[in-house]
């Protein structure tokens, strides 16, 4: 019997066209990424001529490679390497688009937005703007406030209503006469509303809104002109913890000063309590420092250089709501805990209470929450309370500046989008992180606080009415002077005075 010949086996190769194909891509999607970054100067152009070159050997070995009639094993293996170097350049040049367009989005465009409303007796029956045709609708008029004149002139058209006038010349007058049914309505600001809910908490309650509408006005930003990578420049951290738009006039929660120095790699906190007791800029009148958000954030920041005679060079305006997004985008952040305690969550919910032990540990979004709004059992109330809010600030800034920020980078992008407006530019943004990036730079961190005395005082938001507030403790502020003047003169000890002196500040390094 014939024996038939054996067939030899085929060989099944990938399709030339392929191997030619992963290559060209290579090509452009390297060359799209150095251009990108080049472009946006990520890293300067000299630190990237060692990978330029890497990258053009890399391409020459691929193309060989791929062109010739090694082993079909050796060009599969060789492709998945092409195909890894595609992706994590692609991913690069996506996540680096995702960061400048951050970058672009959050710089403060200069647009105010101030929310009015008209309030009604939660019992009464008034539930439409209609309803209150021919009633009675009294406004808080305060000394120098220009525009509500035009919010009122808006009411007028928007509503055609035909209505009584009133006015009242301070906020406790307002809120008594409206509790005594002296007047139908109230019309005012709605930054005041949180204002009454904390200062006459009983007659909140009895607030029904109604009515309300947007005033937009347009300021000039003004941007520092120093170079971040070598000059000291002053950052103002106003945090507003309420859901409305960042950019609207609100009560300023928490006010920390951060004065950065990149040739002493040194960082000084100043923490100022949101009730101190301070002449506000415009009108030369003392109120809560809180108070000054609701005439603008530039009014906070001229409150604040005039007080402890400085320049703030740069602003960043964040909602801390947000920061149960931020952290937990980080992963977490590492915090000593100062004090066992309960607050409420971030939905303001006792029966649902966030609860924390004394001593270090790693705190999620809604305990870094909690850690920070919480001062009823703090011994020293609200300065305790922004103590520890520059605790957790230093935390969210060492993960951030770290290696393990790029595990969380997406999520911290969304997290920022939309709750955080800032004066600083992309590019000085950019060069400060650009120098981290390279440097890894090992920052020291000083923290100070403004110190003071509970007591009442008039103040002028609320027409020179009563309320309680931190009355400043003199030497706490001029040691907090002496450490700005120390850390602008490049001094390695911020606390160092010619006299000997004691302070309640932590020192400490990333």
């Amino acid at each position: 019997m014939e024996k038939k010949p054996k067939k030899k086996k085929v060989k099944r190769h990938l399709n030339p066209i392929f191997y030619k194909i992963l290559t060209f891509l290579l090509i452009v999607v390297t060359v799209v990424t150095f251009s990108y970054i080049t472009i946006k100067e990520i890293f300067s152009l000299y630190s990237l001529i060692p990978f330029m070159i890497a990258a053009i050997v890399f391409i020459i070995i691929i193309a060989i490679v791929m062109n010739s009639k090694l082993r079909r094993w050796v060009k599969n293996l060789f492709s998945l390497l092409v195909i890894i170097v595609i992706a994590v350049e692609s991913l690069f040049a996506i996540y680096g688009t995702q960061a400048f367009a951050l970058l672009n989005k959050i710089k403060d465009t200069g647009i105010r937005v101030e929310t009015y409303g008209v309030y009604v007796n939660a019992g009464s029956s008034y539930s439409d703007i209609k309803d209150l045709t021919n009633k009675t609708i009294t406004y808080l008029h305060m000394e120098n406030d220009s525009q509500i004149q035009t919010a009122l002139d808006k009411l007028d058209k928007d509503t055609n209503l035909e209505y009584t006038l009133d006015s009242k010349d301070n906020l406790e007058d307002l809120i008594k006469y409206f509790s005594d049914g002296k007047t139908d309505a109230i019309f005012m600001s709605r930054s005041y509303e949180d204002i009454v809910k904390e200062e006459y908490p009983e007659e909140h309650s009895k607030l029904k809104l109604i009515y309300s509408f947007d005033i937009i006005n347009y300021v000039k930003t003004e941007t520092s002109g120093k170079d971040v990578t070598k000059d000291t420049f002053t950052v103002y951290i106003s945090g507003i913890d309420t859901s409305g738009k960042v950019g609207s006039k609100a009560r300023t929660d928490v006010n920390i000063l951060l004065t950065i120095n990149p040739k002493t790699h040194q960082i000084l906190m100043i923490n100022t309590p949101r009730d101190y007791y301070v002449p506000l800029k415009t009108s030369g009148k003392n109120d809560k420092l809180t108070h000054s958000g609701i005439y603008g954030i530039e009014e906070s920041i001229g409150t604040l250089e005039n007080y402890y005679e400085t320049n703030i060079d740069y602003y960043v305006r964040i909602n801390f709501t947000s920061f149960i997004k931020i952290v937990n985008s980080l992963g977490g952040i590492d915090v000593e805990v100062s004090k066992s305690f309960c607050e409420q969550d971030s939905k303001r919910d006792f029966d649902n209470q966030i609860c924390l032990k004394k001593g270090k540990q790693k705190l999620n979004g809604e305990q870094a929450l909690a850690y920070a709004r919480h001062r009823k059992t703090l011994s020293n109330g609200d300065m305790t309370r922004g103590e520890n809010q520059m605790e957790i600030l230093k935390a969210i800034m060492n993960k951030a500046m770290s290696p393990a920020i790029i595990k969380g980078y997406s999520g911290l992008i969304n997290a920022l989008s939309g709750n955080i407006i800032t004066n600083m530019s992309s590019e000085t943004m950019t060069a400060f992180a650009k120098k981290q990036l390279s440097k890894n730079t090992e920052w020291t961190f000083t923290s100070l606080s403004a110190e003071g005395e509970s007591q009442t005082k008039p103040c002028y938001s609320l027409g020179n009415a009563r309320a309680s507030v931190v009355v400043p403790d003199e030497a706490s502020i001029e040691r907090i002077k002496n450490a700005l003047k120390n850390i602008y003169n490049d001094k390695s000890d911020l606390l160092y005075t010619e006299e000997t002196t004691t302070t309640s500040s932590t020192t400490t390094k990333r």
